[in-house]
């Protein structure tokens, strides 16, 4: 039988398995037993013609669309991919559709949008994640209250919901300890925005081992962290180590030192986060703290999905995931004397 044009009906799939419309239902949906052998007949017929079911007749029928959705600050950035990745995963595994949108960090007017979306039901959930800051914290506490919402990698304190994130003031506090036992004194921090809880915890950490640490604050892209270091240069300011909130700005960082003749790790020292691929791309390969962003989109989609299946999840059920420290090329031990800046 050739493949159609288009993708079968739900009859066409019926009458090709020789079975009624309400068993081909009763297989997809798992609701009532049907025959094994009849079930793996069906759903081959329905890979092969590439059947799929209607939306607005499930959501019809059910109340629920069978579709989540995931907003983040710019869809064509690398550290959002990964967990869009994730969440579309859970997404299949369980059966759902996934719309993904960009809130062009934190735009109050997009945001709004995919709020809408949510309390109309156009989707039967959301996971949200903020590269910022949360500009909609009452609407989201707001929306929380209705509808089913999870955070992914920032979680929000002040509101009820539920998160996966990760270990990082563990994973910075590791970072700043290695430049510690290098017998680094002299660090600075080119940090993310000021606003997130992530940028304060890898604050915290730093200060808890370097007190007199300075930090200059960037966007997460690689032209900040090489705009910081050419202000630093620039002030004479003497240090031997950088530690940066993410691979980006460590990499512009980088370029900036060796744009100025300085060597790295030789004259300063320099750690990232998040492990890019870019990390093991740039010479020397940049040591980091490794944080697995699939694996924090695949459990906001499976946390999302159990409360859409009737599995109590609250706030409580957050989780939190390891962070691992990835030691390569761009650290070493520190010069006897921090090396007088250079144009």
């Amino acid at each position: 039988m050739d493949n159609p044009s288009r993708p079968w009906t739900m009859q066409q799939i019926a009458d090709a398995a020789g079975v009624s419309v309400t068993t081909v239902s009763h297989a997809l949906s798992g609701k009532r037993p049907v025959n094994p052998d009849t079930a793996a007949r069906i759903h081959r017929l329905i890979d092969q013609f590439q059947y799929v079911p209607d939306a607005g007749a499930r959501r019809l029928q059910s109340g629920r669309s069978r579709t989540i959705g995931l907003a983040v600050p710019d869809i064509s950035h690398w550290y959002f991919g990964r967990i869009a990745r994730g969440v579309e995963e859970a997404a299949n595994e369980a059966d759902h559709g996934l719309v993904v949108a960009s809130t062009a960090n934190a735009d109050p007017r997009r945001e709004r949008r995919y709020f809408t979306m949510l309390s109309t039901r156009a989707i039967d959930g959301l996971i949200y994640a903020s590269s910022r800051s949360t500009a909609e914290i009452d609407e989201l506490a707001r929306l929380a209250r209705s509808a089913p919402l999870v955070l992914a990698d920032e979680p929000i304190e002040s509101i009820d919901v539920p998160s996966v994130s990760t270990t990082v003031y563990e994973g910075a506090l590791e970072a700043v300890t290695l430049l510690k036992a290098l017998g680094h004194e002299r660090v600075v921090a080119v940090a993310g925005y000021q606003g997130l809880p992530s940028t304060l915890a890898r604050t915290r950490a730093l200060h808890e081992v370097f007190p007199g640490a300075l930090t200059f604050y960037g966007d997460f892209e690689v032209e900040s962290g090489y705009r910081i270091l050419g202000d630093l240069l620039a002030a004479d300011l003497r240090f031997t180590a950088v530690f940066a909130h993410n691979d980006n700005m460590a990499i512009g960082a980088m370029r900036r030192l060796q744009d100025a003749g300085l060597r790295v790790p030789e004259d300063v020292s320099i750690i990232g986060f998040d492990d890019t691929d870019a990390a093991t791309m740039v010479t020397p390969a940049l040591t980091t703290v490794r944080k697995d962003m699939v694996e924090v989109g695949r459990q906001s989609g499976r946390l999302l999905l159990d409360r859409l299946n009737g599995t109590p999840v609250a706030k409580q059920d957050s989780v939190l995931l390891p962070t691992e420290l990835v030691v390569r090329g761009s650290t070493g031990p520190a010069p006897a004397t921090p090396r007088p800046s250079s144009s």
